[in-house]
């Protein structure tokens, strides 16, 4: 499958998702302006060739404008949202997801032979899942997804000893993203579904036992 597919995949179901009511499904906490801005300014940047290189010297890993504008868009949404002991909580879970990537990564680097899915996706695929049990709210596995993907395949490179390079902001980059980012999304739901059924379901039986009220 050529790089970039599953990005456009993904970004066009998103889309289409939006437009015949499922916002408040999927994104309910940003608003459809908001949502406008940052898919305008990502289109425009993404057509920029502007590379950073900001460990040059030790390592080989190279950044887009456009995962920096995501860096700092993830550092916005946090800001003044929550308290200080749930940051540490959400610190904390984005570091295991950057572990888990760049682990994983690295451990396919040597035998990709035996996958789960496919090698380019088990690691996002896995990240998203755990990303999805962590939190529910959109903008916080944002910032998960974000600063996993940033931070696991610069671990990647580290690992590696220098034999491999990355850049963040490939197309091939952008499918792991939008992959983590919909395993999250998708398992988050998930979750949420079945809390909902299991409640619905212990109300009936309660009823069926006698319990309505007279």
């Amino acid at each position: 499958m050529n790089p970039g597919f599953i990005t456009l995949w993904i970004v066009l179901i998103l889309f289409i998702l939006i437009a015949t009511g499922w916002k408040s499904y999927l994104i309910p906490e940003i608003s459809r302006r908001t949502l406008a801005i940052f898919g305008i300014a990502m289109a425009l940047l993404l057509n920029m060739s502007i590379w950073w290189s900001p460990f040059s010297e030790h390592l080989q890993v190279e950044v887009h404008v456009s995962v920096c504008f995501l860096i700092v868009s993830s550092l916005v949404a946090y800001k003044g949202s929550e308290e200080w002991s749930y940051i540490g909580y959400l610190i904390l879970c984005t570091l295991m997801i950057a572990v888990i990537w760049g682990f994983i990564r690295k451990m396919y680097s040597f035998d990709p032979v035996f996958y789960w899915i496919d090698p380019s996706w088990d690691g996002p695929l896995l990240t998203g899942i755990f990303c999805g049990a962590f939190t529910s709210q959109v903008k916080h596995q944002f910032g998960m997804i974000v600063w996993g993907a940033v931070l696991g395949e610069t671990l990647n490179v580290l690992l590696q000893s220098g034999m491999y390079a990355t850049q963040l902001g490939s197309l091939t980059w952008w499918d792991s993203f939008w992959i983590a980012l919909a395993a999250a999304r998708v398992f988050s739901l998930l979750l949420k579904s079945i809390r909902i059924g299991t409640a619905k379901l212990s109300v009936m039986l309660w009823q069926m036992k006698g319990g309505r009220p007279s």
